[in-house]
């Protein structure tokens, strides 16, 4: 069954159906694989962040409220129920897993933390980038047509 729609472009229509798409998304966050690979990423940052804190207790919670952050925008931007907020949240949840990198790279370079340690909290922390990078890819726009 084809159904019409006068007076609608293409273009309007998938827009249309990618706004319904990322709307119903929206409704739970726990759902969305990336929130759920941040939240993985936050338990195991606490779990080993305390082998971190014996020897750096400032660098072992920058580390651990990154991860924090990772995962909470994620759920907060679903709570905006509106696709360019959400977009925005997503790219802070990818500047948080930057961040978290950094300070991960730090903590294994002084020796912080054993490679096993550090091994699993890297996995984890590309293992989020990847859903969250793929999150954000489908919340852009859909691009129009070429004019031919």
């Amino acid at each position: 069954m084809v159904v019409h729609f006068l007076g609608t472009t293409r273009h309007e229509l998938i827009t249309c159906l990618l706004y319904d798409f990322v709307r119903y998304a929206m409704t739970s966050f726990k759902d969305l694989d990336a929130f759920q690979a941040c939240h993985q990423l936050t338990l195991a940052a606490h779990r080993i962040g305390g082998k971190i804190g014996e020897h750096n207790t400032h660098l072992a919670s920058r580390l651990q409220a990154a991860a924090i952050v990772a995962a909470s925008r994620i759920a907060r931007g679903s709570g905006f129920r509106n696709p360019r907020m959400f977009s925005q949240c997503v790219d802070r949840t990818a500047a948080a897993l930057a961040e978290f990198a950094a300070y991960l790279e730090l903590a294994h370079e002084l020796e912080y933390l054993p490679a096993d340690d550090h091994h699993e909290l890297e996995t984890l922390g590309g293992r989020a980038l990847f859903y969250v990078m793929k999150l954000a890819m489908s919340l852009e726009a859909p691009a129009p047509p070429p004019n031919g």
